[in-house]
């Protein structure tokens, strides 16, 4: 069953929506063609506003916690991100459509969803995890096999096969090592609303990896 709404393929998840993304970016520094260098950021609701969740050790989400993702390509590599939720189920959330990188590259922060918009996790608690993957390289088999995936929602084994590959890139990347290519950075994205222009500065996890970085980001929903 699925367990996402309409911003992501699924719906297992709510949104609540308005407005129009504008950005103010960090300037990034000298960069190499094999390089993995990007931000990312899971921002959650609290009493200070969205700020970001510490993954030193699984941050805890309860169930209706407004979240949003932070996404920005400081050089021309291939970010994949994917959430297997709570109930088994794998939803790919980025890139948005097929064939995403076939006429180059993103440049300027990205809110998934966009501007001050939200999703929500639901019922039932347990691990969701967030499954990042960035390559120097285009990793094709994995959009194929994410696009077979999407085609076919339901089918368990276009999940698993997909899942199998995921995991292996993760384990052959070697985590320990992408967690080293880790640094924090302070970043401000501007985005307007029916009140006029906003603003939310926060830190974000900074990488820079020589050719590849895997990362399963758990959090434990409540």
């Amino acid at each position: 069953m699925n367990r996402f709404n309409s911003i992501f393929p699924t719906n297992r998840i709510v949104v609540v929506c308005t407005g129009l993304l504008l950005v103010l970016s960090v300037l990034a520094g000298p960069l190499h063609a094999d390089d993995v260098e990007f931000r990312w950021a899971i921002l959650a609701d609290s009493s200070e506003g969205m700020r970001p969740l510490d993954f030193s050790g699984p941050p805890i989400v309860f169930s209706g916690t407004a979240l949003q993702l932070y996404i920005e390509h400081l050089n021309n590599c291939h970010l994949y991100l994917f959430l297997l939720d709570s109930g088994g189920e794998l939803t790919p959330i980025y890139p948005a459509e097929s064939g995403y990188y076939d006429y180059g590259f993103p440049r300027g922060p990205k809110l998934v969803p966009p501007a001050d918009q939200s999703f929500t996790f639901v019922p039932p608690a347990g691990t969701e995890t967030l499954l990042l993957i960035a390559s120097a390289e285009r990793l094709f088999q994995l959009e194929e096999l994410t696009s077979i995936f999407q085609k076919n929602p339901g089918w368990p084994e276009q999940q698993k096969l997909l899942l199998e590959m995921i995991d292996g890139l993760i384990a052959k990347g070697d985590e320990a090592k992408s967690r080293k290519a880790e640094d924090q950075e302070k970043v401000t994205i501007k985005y307007t609303t029916d009140a006029g222009i906003q603003q939310r500065t926060f830190v974000a996890t900074e990488v820079d990896s020589k050719n590849f970085y895997g990362r399963k980001l758990l959090i434990d929903h409540r």
